[in-house]
């Protein structure tokens, strides 16, 4: 048998910005942990731009989604901008499906912000 992916959050804060790296699965068991760290870092002062990389993320659920559109709301709310990195094609059907490839900000690496 085939053992999922482990889940990893890596946050990374330099001066106004700050990059959150998933891997793994994000779905009902793993999202509060990633909420969780959202919320960590919403906390943080000076954050001017949050970047959710998922360029390691192996699968995505609604309920990981979820918590993606929870944390740009509350960036938002707090004067940031929230930009996501573009995920594996699985990852990005989901995105496309919702439409939130029109609502987001999407990049395909961040060095391009």
């Amino acid at each position: 048998m085939t053992r999922p992916p482990v889940f990893r959050i890596l946050t990374n804060q330099s001066d106004s910005r700050v990059e959150i790296a998933i891997e793994g699965e994000l779905d009902l068991a793993t999202a509060p942990q990633l909420t969780a760290e959202f919320e960590r870092v919403g906390t943080l002062e000076d954050v001017e731009l949050a970047v959710v990389d998922l360029r390691r993320l192996a699968f995505l659920d609604s309920t990981g989604l979820e918590a993606i559109l929870q944390f740009d709301a509350r960036s938002r709310a707090a004067g940031a901008e929230m930009v996501v990195v573009r995920g594996p094609r699985p990852v990005e059907r989901l995105f496309a499906v919702m439409q939130l490839d029109q609502k987001l900000r999407i990049v395909d690496d961040p060095d391009e912000l």
